[in-house]
């Protein structure tokens, strides 16, 4: 299994281009687990559509960076949450190479995967796994929500893809995040990677590679 952690939705870009080939191939299927988004942001399957619907902002958007890897339209499916059941769900993920979490809410990603039965097929899924911002939070088994504020600080469950350390993301070494990183590991004694916008961490079958932008920050070296 291979989890890519990412800051930000793009890896069509020349920083990551030649390692993610290495892992993304042509023809490869996709699932996008398009569950990020707020009830503000979208509450119908209409402005569902103008997000990821054939030409909507955000599926136009990831299907040009696949396009990078020989990855079409016709590869990619959506999880739509307002118009498939949960079988036609599961079936999606069972038959997609990449499983795509999109950046927005980690915790309404979990919810929606809970209320829709998906979190043993999506366990269970063997192939790539690759998210951005929320999606990214989502593949620890426990993650840090801050949302950039001090006193909006949580803990929280994912998929137990990844353990024994915390992301800290879209990382730009202001004093906020350098709080929350050093909250992180006081309070729970784990490693934690601030990914910026060009960087990622990469699992491959559990072994850890960093590429870009990724600062690790541990006990003794917690951001000042």
């Amino acid at each position: 299994m291979i989890n890519i952690l990412l800051s930000r939705y793009d890896i069509s870009k020349r920083w990551c281009l030649k390692d993610f080939k290495k892992y993304i191939k042509k023809g490869d299927r996709v699932a996008v687990v398009a569950f990020s988004f707020r009830e503000g942001e979208i509450s119908s399957g209409e402005e569902w559509d103008g997000f990821y619907g054939e030409n909507g902002v955000l599926s136009t958007a990831i299907e040009k960076s696949f396009k990078h890897y020989g990855i079409h339209r016709d590869d990619i499916e959506y999880i739509d949450y307002f118009r498939d059941s949960p079988s036609v769900a599961k079936g999606k993920i069972e038959k997609a190479d990449i499983i795509y979490f999109p950046g927005g809410a980690a915790e309404k990603i979990m919810a929606r995967v809970i209320e829709f039965g998906l979190y043993d097929v999506i366990e269970e899924h063997s192939g790539v796994v690759i998210g951005f911002g929320a999606g990214a939070q989502v593949q620890l088994a426990s993650y840090h929500i801050s949302g950039g504020n001090r006193n909006n600080f949580c803990y929280s469950l994912g998929f137990r893809f990844a353990e024994g350390f915390d992301v800290e993301l879209n990382y730009e070494r202001d004093e906020a995040q350098n709080h929350h990183i050093r909250q992180v590991v006081t309070e729970r004694g784990l490693p934690v990677y601030a990914i910026g916008e060009e960087g990622a961490v990469v699992l491959d079958n559990g072994i850890m590679s960093v590429i870009g932008d990724v600062s690790c920050f541990r006990k003794r070296e917690a951001a000042g």
